[in-house]
């Protein structure tokens, strides 16, 4: 993830990279598998560098980079030169000196992602396909499908199952699920679309899907989301609140927490096209039962988990709360000691919640989960930061020290200079 606090508008859901994380298991737990290391990927004067936490090494990769999207698979660097681009790149991770090739050849590539070392991606034809890191070309490898929705391309991996928008009977767009090996029959989810990744998500038995049932609505406020669950490995889904679908700018606004969804009931879209938070009413459903439960009297800007049972969220006028919910009942909210509160985001291993981390204008701050006290890890001196699942600590651009790259750590409330070099951006933090 990447957040600014001055220099960047909030991060929409839409606009979000996908990131599964175990909703079910999202307590602080002692036995979440230790951070690993990672390598840190940046832009200093054009120049596309590595930095090696464990080696403390810094590697100049590239001369002159220009690039979006940056997803590692094997030995190489996926990527689209920038958001409107439709031709996947890839660069070699081991030679220093190579130069990025074309990957897709002649295809027009809507989405793509990375799993391990094999390279997801869908053309503008609906051909959907699963390549080796190492093969010459995308079509090199498997057609997992050709009737992919291009109008909708979001998929997402989880197994070995992918799950897209495929258009049924040539005509009517379904969420749509096949192995990834492109083996077996094609299980139809639901009519409708996942408008981005983001909206599938994971706990330790099941999946939930929030899905569009009118995708090709084009005024955005109408109750058409609604939220499916289904076994991780696959099978019948159920519709949780197929009776009272949810308002789509709701769920726009909205994000996943400890196996619920907050969503905002009343938000509209201001003048600006971004959403005005000084309206509506912030509201959390269900992933087990679909029941909804109202969690504040305002919008809730964005959420997080703390411990098992409650939830952290800041609101319009940039305060912070933590909610704890119980049988289905907020029992207890709680206003935090912070104020100008603008990211309220958890830090995890393998799914798990090690960490709930406040952003402000005043610094950054850890939530302890029992006691609801802030501890400072970093000043205002930051500018942009990046984190990722797995991984410790939170990589940022030191506007104080010249736009130097730091680490700040959650658990000893210390950063450490990483690197000379003046970093424009952080693109990638990628774990070993």
């Amino acid at each position: 993830m990447r957040i600014g606090w001055k220099w960047m508008k909030r991060l929409t859901r839409s606009g979000m990279a996908a990131v599964l994380i175990a909703a079910g298991t999202a307590g602080v737990s002692a036995d979440a598998a230790a951070a690993r290391q990672a390598d840190v990927y940046y832009v200093s004067d054009g120049d596309l560098y590595r930095f090696a936490t464990d080696s403390g090494v810094s590697q100049q990769l590239s001369r002159n980079f220009d690039g979006t999207e940056l997803k590692p698979a094997g030995d190489y660097m996926y990527y689209l030169y920038d958001e409107t681009s439709t031709t996947l790149l890839r660069l070699p991770l081991t030679d220093s000196a190579a130069k990025p090739s074309v990957f897709s050849r002649d295809k027009r590539v809507v989405r793509f992602d990375t799993e391990g070392s094999t390279v997801y991606a869908m053309d503008d034809q609906g051909v959907l396909y699963a390549a080796s890191a190492d093969a010459d070309t995308l079509t090199g490898g498997i057609r997992i499908t050709e009737t992919a929705d291009p109008d909708f391309p979001a998929f997402q991996v989880v197994g070995d199952r992918i799950y897209y928008n495929a258009l049924k009977e040539g005509r009517t767009t379904w969420v749509a699920s096949r192995k990834t090996d492109g083996t077996g029959s094609v299980q139809w989810i639901a009519k409708g679309a996942l408008d981005n990744a983001y909206y599938a998500r994971t706990d330790s038995k099941r999946l939930y899907l929030m899905i569009n049932t009118d995708p090709r609505e084009s005024k955005y406020s109408t109750d058409c989301m609604v939220l499916y669950s289904l076994p991780l490995q696959g099978g019948a889904a159920k519709a949780l609140n197929a009776k009272s679908p949810l308002d789509a700018n709701a769920v726009y606004s909205g994000a996943w927490a400890n196996g619920y969804y907050g969503f905002n009931k009343g938000i509209r879209l201001g003048a600006d096209g971004d959403f005005d938070y000084a309206k509506g009413q912030g509201y959390v459903i269900s992933g087990t039962t679909g029941k909804t439960i109202k969690l504040h009297t305002g919008s809730v800007h964005e959420i997080a988990n703390v411990g098992s049972g409650s939830l952290a969220f800041n609101d319009a006028t940039g305060m912070a709360y933590a909610a704890t919910i119980v049988n289905g009942k907020v029992t207890q909210t709680k206003k935090l000691a912070v104020s100008s509160v603008g990211h309220i985001r958890n830090l995890t291993n393998q799914g798990v919640v090690r960490s709930t981390v406040i952003f402000a204008q005043s610094g950054a701050y850890v939530l302890n989960p029992a006691t609801l006290a802030l501890k400072k890890m970093t000043g205002v001196e930051w500018e942009l930061c990046r984190y990722e699942d797995g991984v410790a600590g939170i990589f940022y651009v030191n506007a104080a020290d010249g736009g130097r790259l730091y680490r700040m750590n959650e658990n000893t409330a210390k950063s450490v200079k990483l690197t000379n070099e003046k970093v424009s951006r952080i693109v990638l933090v990628d774990k070993k």
